[in-house]
C-alpha cells in the first residue's frame, strides 16, 4: 500500500518545502547563503527597494527609474563551510570587474539597453558585502541577521578595472556595520557616489 499524499499540494506549499529544505540549516551552501544575504538587505532598505537579481544579472537590488536608479550588487562570504577547507586561507573581495555585459543581457532585458551608461565596469553603483565570521559550528546560525556584519561601499572608492581586493584591507578602508545600521550605512555610500557621479558628468 502506498504511503505517499494523493493530494497535489500547493503552491505556497512547495514554497515552504524549498525554504525548509534548503534555509533552515545553521550553514547553507553557498549559492543558498546569497539568497538570504540578498534577503536581509533588502528587508533592510525597505519597500521601495526590488530584488531584481534572480538568475544572472550584474545588479541584485535596485531601487527608483531613469537617471534617479541605483543599483546595488550583494555579495557575502562566511568563515563556515558546508565542507572543510583543505588549509586556511586569506579571503578577498571579488568585485567582478565586466569588461562589457554579454549580449544575452539584453536579449533577455531589452529595456536596459537605453538606461546602461557604462560600456564596462562594475554595473553596480554600491556594493553590500555581507560578512558572517562565527567559526563556531555550535554557535553559528547563517539565516540569522544579528550574526551578519555588512561591508557598503560605493563604486566611486573604488580604482577603475579593480576586479578585487583582500578582505582584511576592506575592512580597514570600510567600516562593517551591523543589520540595523545597514540602512543608514547604504544611504550615506548613495550620496556619496551620486556627488562623485555629478561631478564626474561637469
Amino acid at each position: 500500500m502506498s504511503t505517499h499524499s494523493e493530494v497535489t499540494p500547493t503552491r505556497d506549499e512547495i514554497i515552504a518545502l524549498v525554504g525548509q529544505l534548503m534555509y533552515s540549516a545553521n550553514i547553507l551552501n553557498n549559492t543558498h547563503r546569497g539568497n538570504v544575504v540578498e534577503a536581509m538587505v533588502l528587508a533592510a532598505l525597505g519597500p521601495e527597494w526590488k530584488l531584481v537579481g534572480l538568475g544572472w544579472h550584474p545588479w541584485d537590488l535596485e531601487r527608483c527609474r531613469g537617471s534617479n536608479r541605483v543599483r546595488i550588487q550583494v555579495k557575502q562570504c562566511a568563515a563556515l563551510q558546508l565542507w572543510t577547507p583543505r588549509k586556511p586561507s586569506k579571503p578577498k573581495l571579488n568585485l567582478g570587474w565586466k569588461a562589457k555585459l554579454p549580449g544575452y543581457f539584453f536579449r533577455d532585458n531589452p529595456g536596459e539597453k537605453e538606461k546602461i551608461k557604462e560600456s564596462e565596469g562594475w554595473f553596480c553603483d554600491v556594493f553590500v558585502y555581507g560578512l558572517h565570521g562565527e567559526c563556531d559550528r555550535n554557535r553559528a546560525d547563517q539565516v540569522d541577521p544579528s550574526q551578519w556584519n555588512f561591508l557598503v561601499i560605493p563604486t566611486c572608492d573604488l580604482t577603475h578595472g579593480q576586479d578585487s581586493l583582500p578582505l582584511e584591507e576592506a575592512k580597514d578602508r570600510w567600516t562593517p556595520v551591523p543589520w540595523p545600521k545597514l540602512s543608514e550605512s547604504v544611504d550615506i555610500a548613495i550620496k556619496k557616489w551620486a556627488s562623485s557621479s555629478q561631478s564626474a558628468a561637469l
